[in-house]
């Protein structure tokens, strides 16, 4: 939680466009899930992942593959990592503290620009962050085909169909 909201601080700070995803967003919107890493979207543009970079360098964190966040900018780039490398997620993590560990999803099935803007503020931690809509996190559920994200469909529709009928 206090990692959270380091990091979160952080990039409010920087200016940096991004939204929570996966299972911390999951939680923020209500269904329980179990997670100790902080999935994130940030908006694709050199300036944006490569201040994101240096600030989880800052943090303490080291990446776990030696690649360059700034060159996931580059549309060919992110679609060759993901096609040849299946690369769709950049991990920071502590040595020292393994719970502190960052996926900045650098080419998820998503257009990145349009889900960012969408983002929804929610209270954590007495500050507001960008969390993905509900749809969204639905959209980059469903794609994925995994056993997990399909029970976490189900019960996102469940809540959404809760706010938005009463």
């Amino acid at each position: 939680m206090v990692f959270i909201q380091e990091l979160i601080e952080a990039f409010d700070r920087a200016e940096i466009r991004y939204c929570i995803v996966g299972g911390v967003a999951m939680n923020l919107h209500g269904v329980p899930r179990m997670t100790y890493d902080v999935d994130l979207l940030i908006a694709l543009e050199a300036n944006e992942l490569r201040t994101a970079q240096e600030l989880l360098l800052r943090m303490g964190l080291q990446k776990r593959i030696p690649v360059s966040l700034e060159d996931f900018a580059d549309s060919t780039y992110r679609e060759r990592m993901r096609d040849e490398k299946i690369l769709i997620a950049v991990t920071f993590t502590d040595p020292a503290n393994p719970l502190r560990e960052v996926d900045i999803l650098v080419a998820p099935p998503i257009d990145v620009a349009q889900v960012v803007a969408r983002a929804i503020h929610m209270p954590f931690g007495g500050r507001s962050v960008f969390v993905v809509s509900i749809d969204d996190l639905i959209a980059m559920k469903r794609a994925t085909g995994r056993t997990q994200d399909v029970e976490d469909v189900q019960n996102l529709e469940r809540i959404r169909g809760k706010t938005h009928h009463g």
